[in-house]
């Protein structure tokens, strides 16, 4: 008999331990519960990271497409050209101190191809003179400073109300970290 006495001061102290664990975890339970609702969530977004990692990409797919954009141009050139300089010397009179001279439509015509030609020339050679690499470090850097600016000035602040379920909303703020003036 001794022994079932034991038994049951075991189990009685099992319930009492278990429901004294759950009102302690139901406490604490309410007590987040209540700060998330009241206080919510901050959320903190390095700015400097974020930039970094934009400005990479950038630079990187820029390094990729301007070849390709470049050679495409070089196809378009022509006709651009061709489509501009259309017409442009069908006059073929000349005026020079009041006297108007006619211009044979083959000087004209010879004219207009050699200015097409070297106003391909041209462009040609700007098109070739154009750094990839440069441009794709500039297009970074512009890239970078844009969401630096941005999560400063759209997102530092703002709030937003998350609700996981229908009836427990959380009121979470979006914070700007800006590491990049701390030493590394």
């Amino acid at each position: 008999m001794a022994k079932k006495g034991k038994k049951k001061y075991h189990v009685k102290s099992l319930l009492i331990g278990f429901t004294a664990g759950i009102l302690v975890v139901s406490f604490l339970s309410g007590i987040i519960f209540n700060y998330m609702t009241q206080k919510g969530v901050v959320v903190y977004i390095d700015s400097e990271e974020v930039a970094t990692s934009v400005e990479g990409q950038v630079a990187e797919l820029t390094r990729q497409q301007i070849p390709i954009y470049l050679e495409e141009a070089k196809i378009e050139i022509p006709q651009m050209v061709d489509k501009q300089m259309r017409g442009q010397l069908n006059k073929g009179k000349l005026e020079i101190a009041g006297f108007s001279f006619s211009l044979p439509e083959e000087f004209i015509l010879s004219l207009e191809e050699i200015l097409k030609e070297n106003m391909k020339a041209g462009i040609y050679n700007i098109v070739d003179d154009i750094d990839s690499e440069e441009l794709a470090e500039d297009l970074g850097c512009h890239a970078y400073e844009i969401v630096k600016r941005t999560l400063e000035k759209e997102y530092r602040g703002k709030s937003f109300t998350v609700e996981p379920l229908g009836w427990f909303s959380i009121p979470v703020t979006i914070e700007i970290k800006d590491n990049s003036s701390s030493p590394a």
